[in-house]
Parts: structure tokens; C-alpha cells; sequence
């Protein structure tokens, strides 16, 4: 056994996580309450992203042995991913009682604060990480990205601008960063200077450096993307071509299929088309989930954009985007196609009921709470039965604006379809016959459709249809919107005055005939599959 781990240890110290896991899956049965085995083999998740499976290893290592500083900062960062906030707070906490001296988990504190908008908080501990650190001009700080961006996004959050700037332009004599680069021309493009773009061109050239290719590409894409949203104004043509070259390589990183997409999506269809929900709808309380408010739709199709007009009510509390239902249920519908998996009553109950303690930490004494991961659109259903008492808000828009919106938006893999036109026009007729097929089977009103043209256009007469919808009090206020802080890409743009500027886009016009024609193939071929079901 001692030799066999040896092997292992050896594995993990050169990074070959994938030849680990294998090794230790191959010993696992024999030992699945060996401290050493979870350890390693909690350690080769994380490192590969399978974060479920390496949060039951490194929970098996704390029953055993409670003071292992390393076991206990794992489960803190693993809860923090999957957003379960309290739990992770928990864990920081006592790593920093094992070792205050340490600045990993006065990281994670800052982190979990900073998504409750617990702004002091998060402040307080990402200060506490840097001087442990040695302070911001110490190698040991400004090496290590997730902290110093982390720090960006706090300044942000707290409408610091001025310091923002400063930090970053601080920051930037000290080591390359085109995250914060990009985020300071979005605050202040007036403060990007030559050397600056000569750092972006030296990060070009230097790329082929990298031994990863994903590193190497998401450089590349990161700093093409910036090239683009600088020459965006005075030189369109020039930025067509940089997001062109940004998406490339981010395509060719790309992993994901986009008919396993469709598939899932097919899936989820084929179930609730014939899935008797009325034992569930007589079971559960109508009223369960009320002050609920889900946004669903398309990236970039006005979500947070509605996320700040709800913003404005102060008995509404914004989570951002959760991913708590993405989490739970992807695995679950994949169980359903095998037939390994009862949706009885219990499991929607309980569906529910985690949800609720998922987000009560966020949520407070608040009578209303905001969800906008877009994506819940695919399980809309599971939502619905699960908490009646939600409300749901979809925001759409033309998808041509729609397309060009994600096109030029860095998600790097995380919406992998983003970066080509084909893969967004794939997307949308899936989410459009979801969506669809969702209004035709549910006879409520819970949903809310809005138009994001009509919201940027008529701003109060949409907001109102909006509060009205949600039986929100009082009167809506647009300039306390421009105060809201959206945790996601659009975190920069929302706060902005609303212009119809980004209304019937004339930007790729070499690419939009293509890409009506793959979304109108894409449309028949659901309206065929659906037919023949």
C-alpha cells in the first residue's frame, strides 16, 4: 500500500491529476475510509473541477482528523464554488483558528462576503489576506490572480472608483494583468496609455511560451478581446477582427459539444411532455417559494439589466446568478434517461427545501429574493413545482443584437457556445422551444415576459410591469438603479444610463446571414424532432 501511494504522491507533485485519479479509483473500494486515499484523491478532483465528488473526500478526511488545516481549507473553497456561503464561512473560520497566520482562508472569507454584499466584511479579510501577504507590492500577493482581482471587484462594488483606479494602475507597474486591465478602460478608457497596449502586444508575443494550451489560448483570447473593446469606437473594423480572433481561440478550447447540449435539452423535453405533475402541484403549498424571483432567458438579453430595476425596492435582495438548481439537477436528468431516478413528490419537496437553505444567508429577513442565472430557463419546471410561489421573469430580445451581444463578450469556456455565431443560433432554438414548451404546459401567470428593446425604450412603463408582476411596493427609481452591482460580466455596464445605442446592431454584418439561416435550420429541426415525438 505504502509503495502504491508513493506512485500516487508522485503523480500529484508533477500534476498528471487525471493518471492519479485512475490509480486511486483502481484502490478505492479497499480503501474508502483511508484518510491518505481521500486526501490524494481529493487533492486530483479539485485539481480536474469535480468539485461534488472531492467535497465527499475531503468531508471523509474531517471525520477522521479534525486539524488539518490543508483538508479543512479545501472544504471551505469547495463549498465556496458551489455558493454555499454559510458552510464555507464555517470552514474559513476555523482554518484561520488552526492558523491565523495563513492567507488563504481570510481569501475565501473575502470572497463569500463579497457575493452576500457583505462589502466591509469582504474588505476587511482581502486586506487581511494582502498583509499576510506582505502587502501590495510583495511578490507574495500580486502573483496570486484570484486575490488582486478580487480586491479590483471589491473597489467596484463599493463605487470606489477613484481608489480602483489607482490600485490597478499601481498594480499594473508591478505585473501584467489584462483582466484589470480591461475592467480600468471600461471604468476610465482615458487612463490607457501606450505602454500599457505594449504590454497587451508583449503578452501576444510571449504566449507561445505557455507549455498549456489552455493557458495559452485563454491569454490570447483575453488580450484580443481587450484590443477589441479598445479600437471598438474609433476603429470598428479593427475590433470585428480582434473579437474574431478572441473567439477562435477560445473555439478551439472548447470541449463541450453543442449537440450534447441539444441532447440535454431534448431530454428535459421528452420527460415533462408525458410527466404527471399533479400529485406534486396537490401536495406542495402554492404559496412555497413566494417572494421568489427568478430571471431566465438568454445571456445578455437584459437580465441584469432587470436585476437593477428590481434592485431599486428596498424589501429586494439580489443574489446574482445561482448556481444551485445547474448543481442539483444536471446529473439528475441524466439518472432519468437511465431510469435511475423517481420524481416523487419527496424529491421535489426536498428540491425545495434545500433551495431555500441554500439562500438563506443571502437572503436575511428580505421579503423578496432575486435569482438571474439565465440559464434556469432549462429547469424552469423543477423550479416551478418545487416553489409555486415564484415568480418568474423572462427577458428576451432580437436575436441578431442578441448574438452579436455574446460574440463579443469574453465567457471564456464557461458558455462555450458564445464564441461562434453557429454555437449562439444552436442555443437559441434551444432555449426558444423550451421556453415555449414551458408556457404551453404551465397555466399560471407566472412568468413575465420582457422585451429588452421595449425596457431600454420605455424604461418606467416596463419597470412598472415589472414591479407589478413581482407586488412590489412603492415607486420604481432609475437613478437608484445606477447604484446596483451585478456579479457578472455586465457588472460594469448596468450601472450606466440606458441608450438605445444597442438596438438593431449593424456590427457583423458579414456574419448575419449565416447565422439566420443555421438559427432557422436549428428551429425546423426541433420543430421535426418535436413532431415525431
Amino acid at each position: 500500500m505504502n509503495s502504491v501511494l508513493s506512485k500516487i504522491i508522485e503523480l500529484v507533485q508533477n500534476q498528471d491529476f487525471y493518471k492519479a485519479e485512475q490509480e486511486l479509483n483502481a484502490i478505492y473500494k479497499a480503501n474508502e475510509n483511508s484518510y491518505d486515499v481521500n486526501k490524494l484523491l481529493g487533492i486530483a478532483l479539485i485539481a480536474q473541477k469535480k468539485y461534488n465528488r472531492a467535497l465527499k473526500c475531503f468531508e471523509k478526511c474531517y471525520e477522521i482528523k479534525k486539524d488539518d488545516y490543508e483538508v479543512i481549507l479545501n472544504i471551505s473553497y469547495l463549498f465556496l464554488k458551489s455558493q454555499f456561503y454559510q458552510q464555507s464561512i464555517e470552514f474559513s473560520k476555523k482554518a484561520i483558528e488552526i492558523d491565523p497566520e495563513k492567507p488563504h482562508a481570510y481569501q475565501n472569507l473575502a470572497t463569500c462576503f463579497f457575493f452576500l454584499n457583505r462589502l466591509n466584511d469582504a474588505e476587511e479579510n482581502i486586506l487581511k489576506s494582502i498583509s499576510i501577504r506582505g502587502g501590495l507590492r510583495n511578490t507574495n500577493f500580486y502573483s496570486v490572480v484570484d486575490l488582486r482581482r478580487l480586491y479590483a471587484d471589491i473597489l467596484l462594488a463599493q463605487q470606489k472608483s477613484q481608489e480602483f483606479c489607482d490600485y490597478v494602475l499601481e498594480l499594473l507597474e508591478l505585473t501584467f494583468d489584462i483582466n484589470l486591465l480591461t475592467k480600468l478602460h471600461r471604468e476610465n478608457p482615458e487612463l490607457i496609455q501606450k505602454k500599457h497596449l505594449k504590454l497587451v502586444e508583449l503578452a501576444i508575443k510571449n504566449s507561445v511560451h505557455y507549455e498549456s494550451f489552455i493557458d495559452r489560448n485563454s491569454e490570447l483570447s483575453s488580450a484580443y478581446f481587450f484590443l477589441a473593446e479598445y479600437n471598438s469606437k474609433d476603429n470598428p473594423s479593427l475590433s470585428e477582427d480582434y473579437y474574431v480572433k478572441a473567439n477562435k481561440y477560445i473555439s478551439d478550447m472548447q470541449r463541450e459539444s453543442l449537440f450534447v447540449r441539444q441532447k440535454f435539452c431534448f431530454n428535459i423535453y421528452n420527460f415533462f411532455k408525458d410527466f404527471d405533475t399533479t400529485d406534486i402541484e396537490n401536495e406542495i403549498s402554492p404559496n412555497k417559494g413566494q417572494g421568489l424571483i427568478f430571471i431566465l432567458g438568454m445571456p445578455r438579453s437584459g437580465t441584469s439589466l432587470t436585476e437593477s430595476v428590481l434592485s431599486t425596492s428596498n424589501k429586494v435582495i439580489t443574489g446574482g446568478e445561482k448556481v444551485f438548481f445547474t448543481l442539483q439537477l444536471s446529473e439528475v436528468i441524466k439518472k432519468l434517461l437511465e431510469g435511475d431516478q423517481n420524481l416523487d413528490v419527496d424529491f421535489f419537496i426536498s428540491l425545495g427545501d434545500r433551495y431555500l437553505d441554500h439562500i438563506k444567508i443571502h437572503r436575511g429577513e428580505n421579503k423578496y429574493f432575486v435569482d438571474k442565472l439565465p440559464e434556469n430557463y432549462l429547469f424552469y419546471k423543477f423550479i416551478k413545482l418545487s416553489l409555486p410561489g415564484a415568480k418568474f421573469i423572462h427577458c428576451f430580445r432580437n436575436p441578431w443584437d442578441n448574438a452579436i451581444s455574446l460574440f463579443k463578450q469574453n465567457y471564456a469556456v464557461n458558455i462555450f457556445y458564445a464564441s461562434s455565431f453557429f454555437g449562439i443560433a444552436n442555443e437559441l432554438a434551444n432555449y426558444e422551444y423550451l421556453i415555449q414548451f414551458w408556457k404551453n404546459t404551465d397555466d399560471t401567470k407566472s412568468i413575465l415576459d420582457v422585451e429588452y428593446e421595449k425596457l431600454v425604450q420605455n424604461e418606467m412603463e416596463t419597470a412598472k410591469e415589472i414591479w407589478d408582476h413581482c407586488t412590489l411596493e412603492g415607486n420604481y427609481n432609475p437613478e437608484k438603479r445606477k447604484s446596483h452591482f451585478a456579479y457578472t460580466a455586465s457588472m460594469q455596464q448596468v450601472t450606466k444610463d440606458i441608450y438605445s445605442s444597442s438596438l438593431q446592431k449593424k456590427d457583423f454584418s458579414r456574419f448575419k446571414d449565416g447565422f439566420m439561416e443555421d438559427l432557422k435550420t436549428q428551429r425546423e429541426y426541433w420543430k421535426k424532432k418535436i413532431n415525431h415525438l
